[in-house]
Order: structure tokens, then sequence, then C-alpha cells
């Protein structure tokens, strides 16, 4: 039996199998469905992996050359001792009263004696803990759980020499341990030889601080804005540090909304200008009571005005379309051209 479609005048189709045509166009219109879903379902990232301990200890290290220290070493026995506390914490997660103390209430400097680390006179474990989730960056342990007063004296200590990091997971949290070994007193005077462990050699040494530039805090400018021009191996957290700013305030002076990666040479904003005061006019005649100079509001009513001029509202960009709308008018072309040679097929 033969049946007859016609989809405009002059255009006829003649179909010998309804049921096969029908299974075709079917199948076209799935496969064609899914490729649509593609675009516009959202695409999540994997989940980025913690730092690692040498990591951790790199970016310790860059953070003590911007300010003209020397490196920490690495020294196996301490990284035995700093693993073995992050190891304990992650296992007693989520219970954790104090995570200086490890097992037996242990500290810091018992840990590391208990691994074999060799006790001088005047030798002092400093030690940093946090617990941070995972797809935390290095910075943000760094600047920002560490960047307190404590934690930094641990990582910027001027009679610190060597050091030792560990780091374990738990679920989706990861427990960091840093050690740093400082030594007063005379054994503060010489170097202190590092302890191998495990086959580890020089290689494992983070040397960064030929790499660095100290910062070196910029005057502020005649109309009171300070700019600070990048060096080598600076880092806007390791600005925002310095200078004692906030990252999020580095970011809005400078317009880095998706990126925080600044270049050799590039010009940072770390304080705008300051606002200029009116100079009360001077009378000729005393009057029994002085003008109170009023503040000037240009620079305000300016800010105000930026913020609020916004852009046309886009509607694709707010849609996430814009990318993704000349794909969308070609899959419904190929939809439509696999069907008509289906039919076309079908036909034959």
């Amino acid at each position: 039996m033969i049946s007859r479609m016609n989809w405009k005048p002059g255009i006829s189709i003649i179909v010998k199998h309804p049921n096969n045509l029908m299974k075709v166009v079917l199948s076209a219109l799935l496969i064609t469905i899914s490729i649509l879903g593609s675009f516009w379902l959202p695409v999540q990232s994997a989940p980025r992996q913690a730092p690692t301990a040498y990591e951790v200890i790199a970016a310790v290290n860059a953070l003590r050359a911007s300010y003209g220290l020397d490196p920490y070493l690495v020294d196996g026995l301490l990284m035995i001792s700093a693993q073995g506390q992050a190891d304990y914490l992650a296992g007693m997660a989520p219970a954790i009263v104090d995570g200086h103390t490890g097992p037996g209430g242990t500290d810091a400097d018992q840990r590391a004696f208990n691994v074999g680390f060799p006790y001088v006179e005047g030798l002092d474990i400093n030690e940093n803990w946090a617990s941070l989730p995972e797809g935390a960056s290095v910075e943000t342990l760094i600047y920002e759980v560490w960047g307190d007063e404590i934690h930094m004296h641990t990582m910027l200590h001027d009679r610190g020499q060597l050091v030792g990091m560990g780091v374990a997971q738990s679920g989706d949290q990861f427990y960091y341990v840093l050690d740093v070994a400082a030594y007063w007193g005379d054994a503060g005077l010489t170097a202190q030889p590092t302890t191998l462990a495990y086959g580890e050699g020089a290689a494992t040494q983070q040397y960064v601080s030929q790499f660095i530039a100290p910062v070196i805090k910029a005057e502020p400018q005649a109309d009171g804005s300070i700019v600070h021009a990048v060096q080598s191996g600076q880092s806007l957290y390791m600005l925002a540090q310095h200078y004692g700013v906030s990252i999020d305030n580095l970011r809005a002076l400078n317009g880095l909304q998706n990126s925080d990666t600044i270049y050799i040479g590039q010009k940072i904003i770390v304080r705008g200008p300051t606002p200029a005061t009116d100079t009360p006019a001077q009378t000729a005649a005393p009057t029994s009571s002085a003008a109170t100079p009023v503040p000037t509001m240009r620079l305000q009513m300016t800010a105000a005005a930026v913020e609020t001029t916004q852009a046309p509202f886009d509607t694709l960009a707010a849609l996430g379309l814009e990318d993704s709308l000349w794909f969308l008018i070609f899959f419904v072309l190929f939809a439509i051209g696999l069907l008509l040679v289906a039919a076309g097929t079908a036909n034959r």
C-alpha cells in the first residue's frame, strides 16, 4: 500500500514504509535534542586538586623572598612529622579541639623528636595548621587563612631555616600542617643541615628566591594615590599583604574581575586619589565665628555617577546564550536536513 504526503504544492514524497520512516524521524529528533541539550545544561568543571605539600612550601618561600628573607630548606624528617600530624587531624575530623595537639597530647617539638629530628640547644618548632574545603587555592591558605600576624610569623620567621609540610584529606576537607625549625642563640648563627628521608635529594628543594623581587612599597603621589610597579615573581596576594589592603580592594581598583594574574611592569593601583578639601577663605575683619571648611564632594559624586551608570541589559549574555546561539541555529537546520534525508531514503 502506498501513502502520499504533500508538504508543499509541487513537493510530493512517496513513503513505502511509514513505520520505518517514523523510527528514523524519531531517532533523528532524539539525537538533535541531545546535542541541543548540551548547550543549555550548565557545565560543571572538575574539582581542582588541593595544593601539594611542595606547592605550599614554594608559596611560603616566595612570600619570604618578597620580604628579602632566605628560603626555607625542605627537611625530610620535618616532612614526616608534619604529614603525620595532618593525617592525625584528618582522622580526628570533625572532632578537632586543637590542631596543634597530636597523638598522646604531643606538640610540634615532641613529634619532630619522635621521628628522629636532631635536637640542638635553641631549637624551636613553629607550626601552622588549617582546614580548607576541596578546591581552595594555595593563595587562600597563605594570604587569607594564615594572613594574620601569628601565622605570618611562622612563615616569615627571621631565624627559621628548615621546613616540613603535610597535607591530608577527609571527605571534602583538606588538612594542612606547616612545621618550621627556628634556631635561637648560637645555633642560629650557622646553617643547620637538613635530614633526608625516603631517598629524597636536592631536587625536592624549592629555590624560588632568585625569581622573586622583594616588594618595595611605593610612596604616595601628589594626589595621595599609591601605584605599585609589578616586578618579577610578585603576585596580587603578595602586594595585598605588603600594603595591608584586601585582595578584593585591589581587584576592584584595577578592574581584575576574572583573574588575579598580573605582569611585570604592570601598574597596580593600591590606593586611589585622596579627596581634596576646601581651604576656608580669609576675612579682613574679625568675626564672631569662623566659617567651617566644607570638604568637596566632587570625587564622591563622580564615583556615585559611575556606579549608577549601567551597561545596557544584554539578554543573551544574561542567559549565557551569546556563544551558543549560532550553534543552536546550526543544529536546528541540521535536524531539518536529517528529516529530509530520512524521507528521501525511505522513498527509495
